[in-house]
């Protein structure tokens, strides 16, 4: 505190919490290892990153974290369960013509594939959406229940069936004191320092049904600040005794 004193660290403790168990409350999430989960401020369309899992369903089926933050995920192959059509006039040919159905010209031998199967990734990252439909209350109108496995993808159960929908995106960065905080220490974007983020993120699993804790021990934490105050004022006395000192000898040279 006084000559001498020099700041050891300025950065961040990204030391793994430990976990806090939340049975029955799937949107619960935590990242055991490295990386982070990109969510998105609806607001400005701008990814931000964070360790924290805390997130519900809104109003509109979104998966969002308590500051209405949009979870990013790839859609799969299930999530294609929820069709959007175009309401255009439908034009049928009296033809058999196979260029007619299929603009390949692919012959119909019915056993033939024309969909991406299950768990192939359709498009970039989105916002996560698994709205309920009020008329069956299932999920996409079509799932009774909804688990994630540590791989990160969100399934949808029909049945006896489990179906892929999301892979959460979970990203990684090579310098993470580089990253810029944004929010309480819980939300960041990326910097020229930190790097772009990366979509490998090894040794890392998402557990579902649980919270990362903080890695900050309150009581440690209370107990240091104590010891600091302590050191601080005794510092001080010295300062103030080394002044005393000085203009003791000052007014016997004088």
């Amino acid at each position: 505190f006084m000559n001498g004193g020099e700041v050891r660290d300025a950065g961040y403790n990204w030391s793994q919490g430990k976990q806090e168990p939340r049975v029955g409350e799937w949107t619960k999430l935590m990242i055991k290892g490295r990386g982070f989960f990109t969510v998105k401020n609806p607001k400005n369309q701008e990814n931000i990153y964070t360790r924290l899992g805390d997130f519900h369903l809104d109003a509109e089926g979104n998966l969002v974290t308590m500051e209405g933050f949009r979870v990013q995920g790839v859609p799969l192959a299930g999530s294609a369960t929820r069709l959007r059509f175009n309401p255009a006039d439908v034009n049928v040919y009296d033809s058999f013509n196979p260029h007619s159905a299929d603009p390949y010209n692919n012959p119909h031998t019915n056993n033939r594939q024309f969909m991406n199967p299950p768990g192939q990734a359709l498009a970039p990252a989105q916002d996560i959406n698994l709205g309920l439909d009020r008329r069956n209350g299932r999920y996409l109108g079509s799932f009774d229940e909804v688990r994630v496995g540590e791989d990160g993808v969100i399934y949808g159960r029909d049945g006896n069936n489990m179906v892929s929908l999301y892979k959460i995106t979970v990203v990684d960065f090579n310098n993470l004191n580089g990253l810029k905080d944004v929010k309480d220490g819980i939300f960041f974007k990326a910097t020229d320092l930190s790097g772009l983020p990366s979509m490998t993120v090894s040794d890392s699993i998402v557990i579902p049904e649980a919270l990362e804790k903080s890695n900050t021990w309150i009581k440690v934490e209370a107990h240091n600040l104590t010891d600091a105050q302590r050191y601080f004022q005794a510092a001080s006395q010295v300062h103030k005794l080394a002044d005393k000192i000085s203009g003791t000898a000052i007014e016997m040279i004088q």
